[in-house]
């Protein structure tokens, strides 16, 4: 009988092919088929549906096996013909394509070179933390404590999974785990654990915990070191003077501009313990201090205190001076029987600025701006690519080179672009026929064994005295501390001075966000060819083929 003699026919056809088994037996072959297709697809794609792609492989598998039993003969006469050759190809195809990419994610990862294609390298650690973890010998494990249920966390999981992942693959000694406090709450009390997320790194030799908050790379690297034990160095900041101090307000969590609070963390973060100190209140600088910082000075020393910081420097300290244009007498005479001071007056730059700001000279990698430790041996200002200075005077020599004692080196850091003077009226900036002229060093370092005044050959094993000399303080109080690079410059400075150089530019790297902002017509037009167009063109392409092949 044809089709198309009757509607009866087409019904009669239909009713007896879902009577046959041969045609159920390629139902389920075929969707069988996909099925496992789709179930390994799911299973190498989402690693959270492992579950429903395991599902999905053991329907698949039943669906095949239940299509041999039905009609093997069925199944084999659909095999040999085209569209059993075109599907086995197809299958053949996908499976090798799956094999092939399981194959090369296996090389991958037994590789262990690989690229950060990141603008601001986000997984790429820092020479010195790869040194550290290099130079591990203690098994050291970081615990991280996340709750899993916590959706809004996930980013933060990952970015951590990622750099704990980081830290890892360059130690043998560093192993990591996650642990839900909510479900293991066991876990969470023996670690002392109150607060989620935390990461507590752990030394398995020592039992010694050290917890972060800040899941940074840096902050990473100081865990590991108070957990395998080492010491940690004392930095002291003056007080008493009208210099930058703590002003965080506890009960409010508050700091004013003016305070050095940030950088106090920062210090903190670094794995320094840091105190402030007053000179008449210990009429000495303790013997185990690493660095004394000395930031913004308003009111004088006097003779006694004088007195205590001179023989701290001929006794070998190492001194982290912000010295503000203006600065008190007796502390700039204290640095310039040491070869330097800073200026009173304030220096103006018409080219490198903030803002077009002339009082707040930049400093910038890109115009060459930084001596870096090729040309001076220290690498402070290695890493640097932009720091500003509010209200910055100039670094001088109080001899010249030729003048200068063999005793005292004194190296620049930093300086301004020649378009800078000395600015005379600080109320009006603009330069007059009498202004002196720059560049002008704003950063400094000065090793010493003796004063200029003092030989030290007269004396038997002279200690070197170390001093970061910067002619602003504004830089690195809270109100500019996170700008550009003015904390790393800071801490640089207080991280060479203490001799943890392995420290120096392990900074946070910045995540960028980026944003797509389009108008209405432009988010119409990513729409609907997204939704629209790639279906239309795939419909009209299976269209065409059919035309064309019935």
């Amino acid at each position: 009988m044809q089709p198309n003699e009757s509607d009866d026919s087409y019904i009669s056809i239909i009713l007896s092919s879902f009577k046959s088994p041969a045609f159920w037996s390629i139902v389920c072959g075929v969707i069988g088929t996909l099925s496992v297709i789709a179930g390994g697809a799911i299973n190498l794609a989402f690693d959270e549906l492992a579950r429903l792609a395991l599902w999905v492989l053991l329907a698949g598998t039943v669906l095949i096996f239940l299509a041999i039993i039905l009609s093997p003969r069925a199944i084999a006469i659909f095999l040999s013909g085209r569209r059993g050759r075109y599907g086995a190809n197809v299958a053949i195809m996908t499976v090798s394509f799956f094999v092939i990419l399981l194959l090369v994610n296996f090389l991958m990862y037994r590789t262990p070179t690989r690229i950060d294609v990141t603008s601001t390298r986000v997984f790429t650690l820092s020479p010195q933390t790869i040194q550290i973890l290099k130079d591990l010998d203690t098994p050291v494990r970081a615990n991280a404590f996340f709750v899993t249920t916590r959706s809004n966390e996930e980013a933060k999981r990952q970015q951590t999974a990622d750099l704990l992942n980081e830290f890892a693959r360059r130690s043998g000694n560093f192993t990591y785990r996650f642990i839900d406090p909510e479900l293991n709450r066991s876990q969470a009390v023996k670690y002392g654990v109150v607060d989620y997320p935390t990461i507590v790194f752990e030394s398995i030799e020592t039992e010694t915990l050290q917890a972060v908050s800040n899941f940074q790379e840096q902050e990473f690297v100081t865990g590991i070191l108070v957990a395998t034990g080492t010491q940690q160095k004392k930095i002291f900041y003056l007080t008493g003077h009208g210099e930058a101090i703590n002003t965080r307000d506890n009960m409010l969590n508050t700091t004013e501009d003016f305070g050095l609070d940030y950088a106090i963390e920062g210090m903190q973060r670094d794995n320094y313990r840091v105190s402030p100190l007053n000179l008449k209140q210990f009429n000495q600088i303790p013997v185990e201090t690493a660095t004394l910082v000395i930031a913004g000075p308003e009111k004088d020393l006097d003779e006694e205190e004088y007195n205590i910081l001179s023989n701290y420097i001929n006794e070998g300290g190492h001194i982290l001076a912000l010295l503000d244009p203006g600065t008190p007498e007796n502390f700039n005479g204290l640095f310039a029987q040491y070869g330097a001071y800073v200026t009173n007056l304030k220096i103006a730059d018409a080219v490198s600025n903030v803002g077009g700001e002339l009082l707040m000279p930049m400093v910038q990698k890109a115009n060459g701006q930084y001596f870096t430790s090729v040309q001076t041996n220290i690498g402070i200002t290695d890493q640097l690519d932009v720091t500003f200075f509010p209200d910055a005077g100039a670094v001088k020599n109080i001899l010249s080179d030729e003048d200068m004692p063999p005793h005292i080196q004194i190296k620049p850091l930093a300086f301004t672009t020649p378009a800078s003077w000395l600015e005379t009226n600080p109320d009006s900036p603009g330069i007059d026929e009498s202004d002196e002229l720059g560049p002008f060093t704003v950063a400094a370092v000065i090793e010493t064994s003796g004063s200029i005044v003092e030989n030290p050959s007269n004396v038997s094993n002279p200690a070197l005295a170390k001093i970061v000399i910067i002619s602003d303080s504004d830089f690195a109080t809270n109100k500019y501390f996170h700008s550009s690079d003015n904390a790393n410059l800071f801490l640089n400075s207080v991280n060479w001075l203490a001799e943890d150089y392995d420290l120096i530019s392990i900074r946070p790297k910045l995540i960028p966000y980026r944003e797509l902002i389009v108008n209405t017509r432009e988010r119409n037009f990513i729409k609907w060819s997204s939704w629209v167009f790639p279906p239309s063109v795939m419909i009209f392409l299976g269209i065409f083929v059919w035309w064309r092949r019935r």
